[in-house]
């Protein structure tokens, strides 16, 4: 077949996360059956770039069936809960990780229009294009150390019906002008839909309730997540003093007793220009900071007006460690675009975003961890191991993606020429791959159609 069970290093993987299972569970490890599988989907997911039961079926020369496939997605009883926390704890062990820096973002994955199946599917902005669409909305969690990125945990975001059919009507009461005491009140917060923050506080005690032995050194993440409320929790939660967010140019701060705006404040001050390595590249940075009273938060921190070269505009950081200097937070929050590039990476190889149309919350759920086990098995691969042991900086995940393509049709070559009868299992194959790809009838092009009709009709 073009793929299966062939490639060593995925087998491997499968393998140590099941030794894991068994080791916290005995009663979840995975069967034989389930191991390979795992094994089947993941190479599945590197070489056709998505998450595709008829795909799979085809290219493993049917076979594997499309049924087949789907039931274990669906009924097969896998530790599913288990799988990317054991795959974590592995490669913590390899790359002999001990430290690093959690981020936190989200992202935004665009459905049909008309979906109904989908699960967790609500009305986004679209931030590119203007306007709005159908989609999934993912809250990630990131562990940026000096070994790799690696994604730690996910979870999906939906909005409150309620709170949506609020707002709309708020919008539409404000508009006509009627006053706040006869517009309806805002709805109580519902535990079924924890808004984004929540569910980043979430992924934190998720991640340091099951490592508790990896020592984090500092949590980032965006403007949104810059709330007095997430910071404070944040530093309970991982037990460490620093998580730099950004705020917003118009929040308040005090200076000597005074309340004014942190751009207005920090225009009046001429930054300092300098050329700093951030994520590997020398960039030219200008910043100014000090350590003022955020009005909102009622409390002190360390703020730094910061722009990048070619940028006219700053950006505001707050830390609430203010023992750090100022050029190490600014490094520590560039590690937070780390988690874009592992987005990217994710988006345009690993299958999910291309192609995934499972049903339901636990088709949304298992696809996604599927999709990062991939993600994950690529750190286990021989070249990439390799780069690590001889301290070199590791490949990427879309060359990776490439090798493990040509490894996996070697082999799939090698098998048919070390054969008894090569000829004879090249025909076999032959004929498999004829009956799985079928030519399916089109109707763009107008065959047996008359086109006398095409014609005036004046007498």
């Amino acid at each position: 077949m073009l793929f299966g069970e062939n490639l060593p290093f995925i087998k491997e993987y499968v393998v140590s996360i099941n030794d894991t299972i068994k080791q916290q569970n005995p009663e979840k490890q995975l069967s034989r059956l389930q191991r390979y599988w795992l094994s089947f989907v993941i190479l599945g997911l590197l070489l056709t770039n998505s998450l595709c039961w008829k795909r799979y079926e085809k290219f493993s020369a049917g076979k594997q069936t499309t049924a087949g496939l789907s039931w274990m997605f669906c009924k097969s009883k896998i530790a599913w809960e288990m799988l990317l926390q054991a795959s974590i704890l592995r490669i913590l062990s390899v790359y002999k990780i001990k430290h690093g820096v959690l981020v936190i973002d989200d992202t935004d994955k665009e459905r049909s229009k008309n979906t109904t199946q989908i699960a967790k599917a609500h009305k986004i902005k679209d931030k590119k294009r203007g306007g709005y669409f159908n989609g999934q909305n993912l809250v990630f969690l990131v562990l940026v150390s000096k070994e790799l990125t690696l994604p730690v945990g996910f979870y999906f975001y939906e909005p409150n019906p309620e709170m949506v059919a609020w707002r709309k009507e708020e919008k539409r009461l404000k508009a006509k002008g009627v006053e706040k005491c006869h517009r309806p009140p805002l709805p109580p917060h519902h535990p079924d839909y924890p808004n984004k923050k929540e569910l980043a506080l979430k992924l934190l005690k998720n991640f340091m309730n099951c490592f508790e032995d990896l020592k984090v050194k500092a949590v980032t993440a965006d403007t949104f997540y810059g709330t007095y409320g997430f910071i404070s929790e944040a530093i309970a939660i991982t037990k460490q003093k620093q998580v730099i967010t950004q705020i917003k140019k118009n929040q308040l701060i005090n200076v000597n007793g005074h309340n004014i705006s942190v751009n207005e404040f920090f225009k009046n001050y001429q930054g300092k220009t300098e050329c700093q390595e951030l994520r590997y590249k020398n960039k030219e940075v200008t910043y100014r900071s000090g350590k003022f009273k955020v009005k909102s938060h009622d409390k002190k921190y360390y703020i730094i007006a910061l722009k990048y070269e070619n940028e006219s505009d700053y950006r505001y950081l707050i830390a609430s460690d203010m023992s750090w200097r100022d050029i190490d937070i600014i490094k520590a929050y560039a590690l937070r675009w780390l988690v874009e590039v592992f987005i990217q990476d994710w988006k345009s190889y690993e299958g999910w975003n291309q192609l995934s149309k499972q049903r339901g919350i636990e088709g949304s759920d298992r696809g996604v961890t599927l999709s990062l086990l991939c993600d994950h098995a690529l750190f286990l691969h021989h070249d990439q191991l390799a780069l690590f042991e001889n301290n070199e900086l590791a490949c990427t995940v879309g060359s990776l993606r490439e090798k493990v393509m040509m490894e996996s049709l070697n082999a799939f070559i090698k098998n048919i020429v070390e054969s008894d009868n090569p000829k004879k299992m090249f025909e076999l194959y032959s004929d498999k791959l004829a009956s799985v790809f079928e030519l399916q009838s089109s109707v763009k092009h107008m065959r047996n159609v008359d086109f006398e009709f095409l014609q005036s009709r004046e007498t």
